[in-house]
């Protein structure tokens, strides 16, 4: 009974997972904004410190001059946010392949097909949500951070098996 409860578990977790991410694709970027919050910060002593960073994201360029303080360290949490998100989605879908595929190149692949699909297709949601831009960049740091998921899926899932199976030899009396 807690077996096929188990079996189980993962797949709901990543559904509920997968609803959470449209959910936040769904909110306008006005709804997501904590750039008034970030805005009571010390903004002279940051400006001068993140001053010299710049660089181009989505044909834009992102700096504390074109951006401001909040707005460049904005940027960096909603960036930080994709990569955890979809972390965390990578790493239950390659949970969900494993428990019904026991092949590991069919499930790691299928995985992370799995992860730039639906990448994709949220980025494609958020064309359709007022005050979202789409950015094929986003779909590559949404990739990249299934992947990483995935990744450490497959580590500690290695790790597990290499740990059993040396407490299965300690444990096995000689004769």
């Amino acid at each position: 009974m807690i077996r096929k409860f188990r079996k189980w578990l993962i797949p709901a977790l990543f559904v509920l997972w997968a609803m959470l991410i449209f959910f936040f694709s769904s909110q306008t970027y006005e709804e997501q904004r904590i750039s008034p919050f970030l805005g009571q910060l010390n903004t002279p002593f940051l400006y001068e410190k993140l001053g010299g960073i710049s660089f181009m994201y989505g044909g834009l360029e992102v700096s504390v001059h074109t951006a401001g303080v909040a707005g460049f360290l904005e940027f960096f949490i909603r960036k930080g946010a994709h990569l955890i998100i979809f972390f965390v989605f990578g790493f239950l879908t390659i949970s969900v392949w494993r428990t019904f595929v026991k092949n590991g190149v069919i499930s790691s692949l299928g995985a992370l097909l799995c992860v730039l699909f639906y990448a994709s297709a949220d980025e494609l949601h958020q064309k359709f949500t007022g005050g979202r831009t789409p950015l094929w960049q986003d779909v590559m740091l949404d990739t990249f951070g299934g992947l990483l998921g995935i990744l450490c899926f497959l580590i500690i899932n290695r790790r597990r098996k290499r740990h059993s199976m040396i407490s299965l030899y300690i444990s096995t009396p000689y004769k």
